[in-house]
């Protein structure tokens, strides 16, 4: 995150930057939305637990058996995209 210029992501790929853009602004609005929604006493918030955490993240590789961005994602991207404006692709 930059400062003075907001939000910035790389990959490999094209999918794989827009899907790490997509997922940093989302967590940035939720972090937004609890902080205003109240803390615990001491102001701090509340964290997950890390075996939370780990099981979704298992069962997330369980569900997408492996596969990424570029083919979970950025197909139905692009079918958006063909539909809007298909001069994107000259």
């Amino acid at each position: 995150m930059l400062r003075n210029h907001g939000l910035l992501t790389v990959g490999p790929d094209t999918a794989t930057a827009w899907q790490r853009m997509y997922i940093f602004e989302a967590t940035c609005a939720i972090q937004l939305r609890a902080q205003a929604a109240g803390t615990l006493a001491d102001g701090e918030l509340l964290e997950v637990d890390r075996g939370i955490i780990a099981t979704a993240m298992e069962q997330q590789r369980g569900a997408t058996r492996g596969a990424g961005p570029r083919e979970l994602i950025w197909p139905g991207l692009l079918r958006k995209l063909d539909r809007i404006d298909p001069s994107y692709r000259n």
